[in-house]
């Protein structure tokens, strides 16, 4: 019989670590795979599961690491129940103050790796198999001052619609996740540049608990997209009836506040 698994990129904090923890409660798995660069963090987490847990240590923005977990895959052939791709980073600022390093991390990360983890992941996934992709409320509108960060969440959001459109009849359910903020080590991140002060408070920021509970209801209502707040939905609806010019004006007087 083949093994269960749930597969958690960026468990070691924030998102990620409370998919981790969720899915545990919920027994979905007879083992979590869980996934980020900081070792100790990932060892510490595990000691909060009941689940068995199989630490991935990996830089998913280096090739290596990626092509590492594809030969895990092969060899142990589990069946891949959940995959959650929670790893990303922001950064606020604008084109000047947002480093060429930042922005091309941002891509690497926030878009290339959820695509190659995705793909390793599905040969080994079967009916009943769930995809979560962390992507953000920002993915429905242009952000000046988080340019690259919304612009990969957009591509996150456009790529799960589509690959869940792939995947009809497979039994294999992908939503991507759009919360606004949530009160995570995000904004220590994304404060670390020229700009970092270009967004002035994280308004209205959420638990990770709540979003991660409405995700995984949403995902198993079959839903595309879960916006997890009131906020996130009206967004949402923002994005789909403003005209961008006037969206982002209004995103202007907003981070200014």
């Amino acid at each position: 019989m083949q093994k269960r698994v749930a597969l958690v990129t960026g468990a070691s904090s924030g998102i990620g670590r409370e998919f981790a923890i969720q899915l545990d409660r919920m027994q979905v798995a007879d083992e979590l795979w869980i996934c980020a660069r900081n070792k100790d963090a990932l060892e510490k987490v595990a000691g909060e599961l009941d689940t068995p847990a199989k630490i991935l240590e990996a830089d998913l923005t280096n090739e290596d690491d990626i092509a590492a977990i594809r030969d895990t895959l092969k060899d142990e052939q589990p069946n891949v129940t959940y995959l959650v791709n929670a790893a990303g980073f922001g950064k606020f600022g604008d084109w000047q103050t947002i480093s060429d390093e930042a922005a091309a991390g941002m891509i690497d990360l926030n878009c290339r790796a959820v695509v190659e983890m995705t793909r390793a992941a599905l040969p080994f996934m079967r009916r009943g198999g769930r995809i979560i992709q962390v992507a953000s409320a920002a993915a429905f509108l242009p952000l000046p001052h988080m340019n690259v960060y919304a612009a990969s969440k957009a591509f996150v959001l456009r790529y799960t619609r589509a690959l869940r459109w792939e995947l009809a009849g497979t039994g294999i359910t992908a939503t991507a996740l759009c919360p606004t903020w949530v009160k995570t080590g995000f904004e220590k991140v994304a404060r670390e540049s020229g700009g970092g002060h270009d967004v002035r408070h994280l308004l209205g920021a959420q638990s990770p608990e709540s979003v991660v509970r409405d995700a995984l209801l949403a995902n198993k209502a079959h839903f595309a997209v879960a916006c997890a707040s009131p906020q996130s939905l009206m967004l949402r609806l923002v994005g789909k009836v403003v005209p961008s010019c006037i969206s982002m004006a209004g995103w202007e007087a907003i981070r200014r506040l």
